[in-house]
């Protein structure tokens, strides 16, 4: 895990979320693996998983105003036990977790996810952090050896990134 905080960001200032969807970026290709279908499932599932998480905690909100946190969040890299670099891998904080990650083990010998997140000042559009998140599961590996990957396959992984998602936010944002 990687993270900027600007000094602005702290509970006195905000006291809401404004969460924009989740995205893959870039933009994933449908496979034998993974179908267009099934790639809109996991997004919508993810979206809906995070508000939920999110709502639990924090008051997140449908508009822009003062005191409101923006975050943008995207998934920007899926690997698999021994793959080596693909090149949508080479989106700029993406990259840096993935050679980070083959640093610390060598070659990647477990799946993992990045998840690049921003915060901005929802009137400003000021900077106010920066995250990226490597979720590392052997249940992806599972996954990804089967022959048809599928919502319900990976709902376990999602929940699980959903529920841990940013727990250091408290720190940022005015609790409910």
């Amino acid at each position: 895990m990687w993270a900027w905080a600007s000094p602005k960001l702290k509970p006195a200032n905000y006291n809401a979320i404004l969460l924009d969807p989740l995205v893959f970026y870039p933009e994933p290709r449908p496979s034998e693996q993974v179908s267009a279908e099934t790639l809109k499932q996991i997004l919508a599932y993810s979206n809906d998983s995070l508000k939920r998480s999110f709502s639990q905690r924090f008051r997140v909100v449908d508009r822009a105003g003062p005191g409101v946190l923006r975050i943008r969040a995207a998934f920007t890299s899926v690997a698999a036990r021994g793959q080596d670099l693909k090149p949508y891998q080479v989106v700029p904080m993406a990259f840096v977790a993935t050679m980070a990650l083959r640093t610390a083990t060598g070659k990647p010998e477990r799946a993992f996810i990045v998840v690049e997140v921003e915060g901005t000042d929802s009137t400003t559009g000021e900077l106010l952090g920066q995250r990226v998140r490597v979720g590392i599961a052997e249940r992806l590996a599972k996954v990804a050896s089967q022959q048809v990957i599928t919502l319900d396959t990976l709902k376990p992984l999602l929940d699980e990134l959903s529920a841990g998602a940013f727990p250091e936010l408290a720190n940022y944002v005015k609790l409910k």
